[in-house]
C-alpha cells in the first residue's frame, strides 16, 4: 500500500506510510476450540479496531474518533503557549523550598499539575478533554500485524496447541478508505497430558499434597494449557499456607513435560506426554520449616489519633487484646479471632478472622502482619482502628407527582442515627425517622393530587452473635451470626383518611457455607389501624374498594384495618460472582412463612383481645363493616436461577419461580403477603402486577388495570446475554422469552372469574403468558441500568384458541398489544 493522505472524521489529514492501512475491524477464521473472544483480548491497545456504538456489524461510524479529530482540528497551540507561561510565571512567585503551609504547598502541586498537563496537549497537539473522551484512529502496520500474530501464536502453544499457525488478510470495506483485518487461526491437534505426577522432596510436604489430590486443577486428559499450570501451583502454595508453611513461594514449584525416554522429538510426534510439578526444597535447607504463632496480638486503636488516651491490655484465651478505655467487650471479641497462639501459622484462619472483624461494621478496617521471631515461629499482630462511637446522617430530598394535569412539590427530611457497642456487646444500633410532606394520588386512579403528611421512625439493634435464653450458639461464632431486634411505627394521611402502621421484628441470619446463608424470622408482626374519611372523596373511594372486593379482588386489605403476625425463614445459594457477570453459577432461595399461626390455639379465631383493647377501632370513621382483619396463611416459593457461560462474552440464563400460599383463615392473604406477575423482573411483556388471574379478564378501575393478586405462582425466564461494546462499562444485548401467570388458592364464583381465576391441574398448563422481547444493558459492575422492551406472545385472559396474539403487535402508542418498556436496575434475575 502506498503513501498517501486520506480524509475522514471532523477532515483530519492521516499520512500513512507504506504498508500501513486504516483499520476500521477485525474478525478471526478458522478457530474453532479457542474462543474469538480471548484472541480479542490479547491484541495490543495500539492494534485494536475503534470502538463503533453497539458494536453492529457494517456500521463503521467511530464517534471517539470524531471526538479526538475534532480536538486535533480546533487545538490552538498559542493559546496554551501563552497559558503555560502564565502557569510558569506564578510558580516562579512561590518559593521553591518546603513551606510548611499546607495550603501554599497544596497550590504549588495544583500549579506543577496544570503545566505538566499543558505541556501534554502541547506534545500531542490535542487537549485533554478530547484526548480523553476520544481515541485516536487505529492505523493498522505490517510491523504490528506481525507483532500480534506472534502473541497469537506464543499464547495458542501455551494453553496446549503447540503447532498453531496465524495468518492474516485485508478485506476491503464498502468505503476504500478503511479496511477489515481477519486473522486466520490454524491451532492445529492439542497435546494431551497423559499422567501427572509429583515429585516433593520434602516427605511431610509431600504427604500433604497427596492427602489433597482430589483438589488439583488439572488432570490426565486435559491440554497443557499453562492456565491450569497456573492454577495448580497457586493451589499447591496456598495449601500449603494453610498448613504452617509460611515461607512457602510459588517459585519453589516448577512444571515440565515428559515422557518416559525424555524424548522430546517422541512428545512432537506423539502429541502426548506426562505433567510433572516438582517443588524444590529452599536453597541449603533440607526441608520447608513449619511455623507456629508465637504472640497473638489485637490493636484496635488509631495509634495516631489516640497517643494521649490510656491503652489497656487484657489476655483472653491466650490472645492479647489492646483497646482504650475499656471500650470493647474483649471476651466477645475473642469469638471473632481464630488465631491462636501455639496453633500452626494458617492463612486462611487470618483471612477468616480479619473478615469477620470487617463484618462488625465496628472498625474502619482490618489489616494483620506477621513477624518472623525465629525459623520456627512467628508473631501475628491484628490491626483494627474503630469506628466512632455515634454517626448522623441525613438526606433532605424534594419529590414531584403528577397526575393528569394535577400536581404537587413536596419535601422530605429523613435522619439515621448510629450507635456502635452502646451497650459493650458489639452491637449496632440504628435510630431513624422522617417527615414527608409529599402528593399522593388515588391507587385507583382518581384525577387529584394533595398533600399529605407521612411521619415515621424506626429502631433496630444488631448483635453479632446468635443467642437463646443468653447462650450463645458456639457453633456458630465464626459463620457471620447476626440477631436483628426492631420495631417502628409509620403515620400518614392520604386523601381516604389515615393511617397507623407498628412494626416488630426479630430475624436471625447465619452463613454455614461460603455460598449459603440461613434467615430465620421468630416474630413477625404489623398491626395497621385505618380510619376512612366521612367526606364524599373517601366515601367514593371506599365503595371502589367493596366493588373490587365483590369482583374477586382483594386489594381493600391493602387499607383495611389488620393484623399480620407470622414467622418464616429462608434458605439462599448464590456462587454468583459479580466481577464474572457471563460466568457460570447457580442461585436458589426457598422461603417458607406460616401465619397468624398462634390463632389456631386461641377459640377465638377471628381477633385477639388484648389487641382490640389496646387498639381499639374508631367507629365513628369507618363503615359498619369495617373490622380489623386477622390472617392464618402458609406460604412457599422456590426460586431457582442458573447462568450457563457461552463464550467471555456471553450467557445463557434461565429461571423457574413457583410459589404457593393457602390463606385458610378468611380466604384471603395481606395484601404484601400476594404474588404478582408482570413487570420489569417478570413477564416484561406486561406491566407491573396487571397480569392474572387465570384465564379470567384483569381487574380495572376507571378502565386501568388495577394490581392482579394471587395465592399460586408459576413463571420463568429464558435470556441470552452478549456483550457487544464497552464505555467505561459493558454494553449488552439481550434476548429474552418469558412465561407465567397467578391463580387463587380457592374457588371464586362470582360469573366473570368462575373456573377461570383458581387454580386447576386439567387447564393451568393452557394458561400461561407468554411474551419475548430485546433489552439493551449498561453495567457498571456494581449497578446496571437495564432497558427490556417486551412483547405479548400468549394472552390467557382471551378465549382458548385465540390466545396467540404476537400476530396482532403493532408499533403503536399505548396499544394493548405494542412493545411494553421497563425500566429496571440490575439483572432481571
Amino acid at each position: 500500500m502506498g503513501f498517501s493522505a486520506l480524509s475522514i472524521s471532523c477532515s483530519h489529514q492521516f499520512q500513512l506510510r507504506e504498508n500501513e492501512f486504516l483499520l476500521a475491524d477485525i474478525d478471526f477464521k478458522g478457530n474453532t476450540d479457542v474462543y474469538s473472544e480471548e484472541l480479542s483480548d490479547l491484541i495490543p491497545l495500539s492494534q485494536k479496531a475503534n470502538s463503533k456504538p453497539l458494536n453492529l456489524p457494517f456500521v463503521q461510524f467511530t464517534p471517539r474518533v470524531w471526538f479526538y479529530n475534532f480536538g486535533l482540528n480546533n487545538f490552538k497551540p498559542y493559546a496554551q503557549e501563552q497559558k503555560l507561561q502564565a502557569y510558569q510565571n506564578e510558580l516562579e512567585l512561590l518559593p521553591k523550598e518546603f513551606s510548611g503551609d499546607n495550603k501554599l504547598e497544596r497550590k504549588k502541586q495544583k500549579l506543577n499539575r496544570k503545566i505538566l498537563r499543558v505541556k501534554d496537549n502541547l506534545a500531542l497537539q490535542n487537549s485533554w478533554f478530547w484526548r480523553n473522551i476520544g481515541e485516536k484512529q487505529t492505523i493498522a502496520s505490517a510491523e504490528g500485524i506481525s507483532q500480534t500474530e506472534a502473541i497469537f501464536e506464543r499464547y495458542l502453544k501455551d494453553i496446549g496447541y503447540r503447532e498453531a499457525q496465524v495468518s492474516h488478510r485485508v478485506d476491503t470495506l464498502l468505503t476504500s478508505e478503511k479496511f477489515k483485518l481477519v486473522y486466520l487461526i490454524k491451532e492445529g491437534p492439542g497435546y494431551v497430558i497423559d499422567t501427572v505426577n509429583y515429585a516433593i522432596s520434602d516427605p511431610a510436604l509431600d504427604s500433604l499434597i497427596e492427602a489433597h489430590d482430589e483438589d488439583k486443577f488439572i488432570k490426565a486428559g486435559d491440554l497443557f494449557d499453562f492456565r491450569k499450570v497456573r492454577m495448580e501451583k497457586a493451589r499447591l502454595a496456598q495449601l500449603a499456607k494453610e498448613n504452617g508453611y509460611y515461607n512457602f513461594l510459588e517459585q519453589y514449584i516448577k512444571a515440565e513435560a515428559y515422557n518416559a525416554d525424555y524424548d522430546f522429538a517422541e512428545f512432537e510426534r506423539k502429541k502426548r506426554g506426562n505433567l510433572q510439578f516438582t517443588i524444590q526444597n529452599p536453597p541449603s535447607r533440607e526441608k520447608h520449616q513449619k511455623y507456629t504463632l508465637n504472640e497473638v496480638i489485637f490493636k484496635a486503636y488509631d495509634a495516631f489519633n489516640d497517643a494521649n488516651t490510656p491503652i489497656d491490655t487484657t489476655n483472653v484465651n491466650g490472645v492479647k487484646y489492646i483497646t482504650l478505655n475499656k471500650k470493647l467487650n474483649e471476651r466477645l471479641l475473642d469469638k471473632k479471632v481464630i488465631s491462636r497462639p501455639g496453633s500452626l501459622y494458617n492463612i486462611n484462619d487470618i483471612t477468616d478472622t480479619q473478615q469477620q472483624i470487617s463484618l462488625l461494621n465496628q472498625f474502619s478496617f482490618a489489616s494483620s502482619q506477621i513477624t518472623p521471631i525465629s525459623d520456627k515461629q512467628a508473631n501475628l499482630e491484628y490491626y483494627a482502628p474503630q469506628l466512632p462511637k455515634y454517626s448522623f446522617s441525613t438526606g433532605p430530598g424534594l419529590n414531584h407527582v403528577y397526575n393528569s394535569g394535577s400536581s404537587f412539590l413536596g419535601f422530605g427530611i429523613p435522619v439515621t442515627l448510629t450507635a456502635r457497642n452502646w451497650f459493650k456487646r458489639l452491637e449496632l444500633f440504628e435510630a431513624s425517622g422522617r417527615i414527608f410532606r409529599e402528593g399522593q394520588p388515588s391507587p385507583l386512579n382518581t384525577n387529584t393530587v394533595r398533600g399529605s403528611w407521612e411521619i415515621g421512625t424506626n429502631f433496630s439493634v444488631t448483635y453479632p452473635n446468635i443467642s437463646f435464653f443468653g447462650h450463645d450458639i458456639e457453633k456458630l461464632k465464626f459463620k457471620n451470626p447476626r440477631t436483628q431486634f426492631s420495631a417502628g411505627f409509620n403515620y400518614s394521611e392520604p386523601y381516604w383518611g389515615n393511617r397507623l402502621d407498628f412494626k416488630i421484628s426479630n430475624n436471625y441470619r447465619w452463613q454455614p457455607k461460603p455460598f449459603t446463608t440461613i434467615f430465620f424470622s421468630l416474630i413477625d408482626v404489623n398491626l395497621v389501624n385505618t380510619n376512612y374519611n366521612t367526606n364524599e372523596a373517601g366515601q367514593q373511594f371506599y365503595n371502589s374498594l367493596v366493588e373490587q372486593q365483590a369482583r374477586g379482588n382483594n386489594i381493600k386489605t391493602t387499607f383495611d384495618p389488620q393484623f399480620v403476625s407470622s414467622f418464616n425463614a429462608t434458605y439462599l445459594y448464590n456462587d454468583q460472582d459479580l466481577q464474572d457477570p457471563y460466568g457460570s453459577s447457580r442461585f436458589l432461595r426457598v422461603y417458607v412463612e406460616s401465619g397468624g399461626t398462634l390463632l389456631n390455639l386461641a377459640k377465638n379465631k377471628e381477633q385477639i383481645g388484648f389487641i382490640e383493647k389496646l387498639f381499639p377501632l374508631r367507629t365513628d370513621f369507618n363503615s359498619p363493616d369495617t373490622v380489623r382483619k386477622y390472617f392464618r396463611y402458609v406460604k412457599a416459593n422456590v426460586d431457582y436461577r442458573q447462568y450457563i457461560n457461552l463464550s467471555p462474552s456471553s450467557s445463557l440464563a434461565y429461571r423457574v419461580n413457583v410459589g404457593v400460599a393457602n390463606p385458610y383463615g378468611n380466604k384471603s392473604l395481606p395484601y404484601v403477603k400476594n404474588f404478582f406477575v408482570g413487570g420489569s423482573n417478570s413477564v416484561r411483556a406486561w406491566s407491573p402486577r396487571s397480569l392474572g388471574v387465570g384465564s379470567a379478564q384483569p381487574d380495572t378501575a376507571q378502565n386501568n388495570i388495577i394490581p392482579q393478586t394471587g395465592d399460586i405462582l408459576i413463571e420463568g425466564s429464558v435470556e441470552v446475554r452478549k456483550k457487544v461494546a464497552r464505555f467505561f462499562g459493558d454494553i449488552q444485548l439481550a434476548l429474552f422469552l418469558d412465561f407465567g401467570n397467578i391463580w387463587k388458592y380457592y374457588p371464586i364464583y362470582t360469573e366473570e372469574k368462575q373456573n377461570k381465576a383458581n387454580f386447576d391441574f386439567s387447564r393451568f398448563y393452557k394458561e400461561f403468558a407468554v411474551g419475548t422481547g430485546a433489552g439493551l444493558r449498561y453495567d457498571l459492575t456494581y449497578f446496571q441500568f437495564r432497558f427490556d422492551w417486551g412483547i405479548k406472545v400468549v394472552d390467557p385472559s382471551r378465549s382458548a384458541g385465540d390466545r396467540f396474539v404476537l400476530d396482532e403487535f403493532k408499533l403503536k402508542r399505548n396499544y394493548k398489544y405494542g412493545l411494553n418498556f421497563n425500566l429496571g436496575i440490575g439483572y432481571p434475575f
